[in-house]
């Protein structure tokens, strides 16, 4: 019978923050998830409130913690205000006032996000403890946040459990969501941070890291030692964006199939856009049905500007397998009138742009009526 020693969790969304260094008013984060963060999470679904948190901590901080940096994000900056109406502590004791005001200061502060970032977590250790923490994020007794309440996690935080050697070998099983096509069994590089376990020398490359929690009322964190790594991930379809982008996410635009039936399409369209006779650059899709596997009927040859306008048409309607059909009488009509936007809008950048640059009114002679 297995016995599962790993949880795995998912840390997905908009915004995160885990940071382990914030001073005074600039706040910032680490590149990936810190322990203290992780287990906070945990502690927060189990109901646990922060005067009790050290004996709730003793269990979990035996876990051994693996981070793999799928998706790392683009650091980013915003402004925050802190303790309006409540007032701020001086170091002296008693609250600050603006003396402008005699009002309660308020404390103004830089904090630092991870967007669109997407991580791989990993913790290893007893059964008990892992049944327990993936109990509570299974049905949390508050909701779960990635670093700070403002920061919700976009996907279910449960990756999944199971019997792993190590860490490395757990993080490795998981798959690596693309939208790119790729061969049957393929599999690609991602970093990540692995902690060392206790009890052996750590290697010559190990980092030391102080985000081991000891208690959450006040900043107080142990050291462990971790190892930057190269894992081995097998490629997978991502199913979210094979929903919001049906078929169009499995054509490979350069298979020698699909060069193919492009260069068919427009040799039975004599080299000419299907809507205004004028000379075809692109090839556009009125059906995704056959992706990989497009008959000449699927397709129809378009100029760039016809094409343009297809495609915003499709997108704004938010049309899924079946698109618009130039070829189509019926459809005509809503073609030209978005023809006409995307010229209308063209021109008035192509003015904003000469405006822009221009130094003297002289240089508004080329600017398009």
């Amino acid at each position: 019978m297995t016995v599962p020693n790993t949880l795995l969790l998912r840390l997905s969304g908009p915004m995160q923050s885990w940071g382990t260094g914030s001073r005074l008013q600039i706040r910032r984060t680490d590149p990936y998830p810190s322990k203290s963060g992780v287990l906070g999470m945990i502690l927060c679904a189990m109901g646990v409130p922060r005067p009790k948190a050290p004996e709730a901590l003793e269990p979990l901080v035996t876990l051994t913690m693996g981070v793999r940096l799928d998706r790392p994000g683009t650091p980013d900056w915003d402004y925050h205000t802190a303790g309006a109406g409540i007032g701020i502590r001086q170091a002296k004791g008693g609250i600050k006032y603006t003396a402008s005001t005699k009002e309660p200061e308020t404390l103004l502060s830089r904090r630092e996000y991870l967007l669109d970032a997407s991580f791989l977590v990993a913790l290893h250790g007893a059964a008990t403890v892992i049944q327990q923490a993936t109990d509570a994020l299974d049905n949390p007794a508050w909701p779960v946040f990635l670093g700070r309440k403002c920061c919700i996690p976009t996907e279910p935080v449960v990756a999944g459990i199971g019997e792993y050697v190590d860490l490395k070998e757990a993080l490795e099983s998981q798959p690596y969501h693309t939208d790119r096509p790729f061969p049957e069994g393929a599999t690609t590089e991602v970093d990540a941070v692995i902690e060392h376990a206790p009890g052996k020398a750590p290697p010559k490359h190990a980092r030391l890291v102080h985000d081991v929690p000891r208690t959450l009322q006040y900043p107080s964190h142990g050291a462990r030692w971790v190892v930057l790594s190269t894992l081995r991930a097998p490629l997978a379809r991502s199913p979210r964006i094979a929903r919001a982008r049906p078929g169009r996410a499995g054509v490979d635009y350069t298979s020698e199939q699909w060069k193919s039936i492009r260069k068919q399409r427009l040799e039975c369209d004599n080299g000419l856009c299907v809507f205004c006779k004028s000379a075809a650059e692109e090839v556009h899709h009125v059906t995704y049905e056959n992706v990989g596997r497009e008959q000449v009927e699927d397709l129809r040859s378009l100029c760039r500007l016809c094409h343009d306008a297809c495609t915003q048409l499709e997108y704004g309607n938010d049309m899924r397998e079946t698109r618009v059909d130039p070829a189509d009488p019926t459809q005509r009509e809503v073609i030209l009138r978005q023809i006409s936007v995307l010229l209308t809008s063209r021109r008035l950048g192509r003015r904003r742009a000469i405006l822009e640059n221009a130094r003297a009114a002289d240089f508004l002679a080329d600017a398009p009526q």
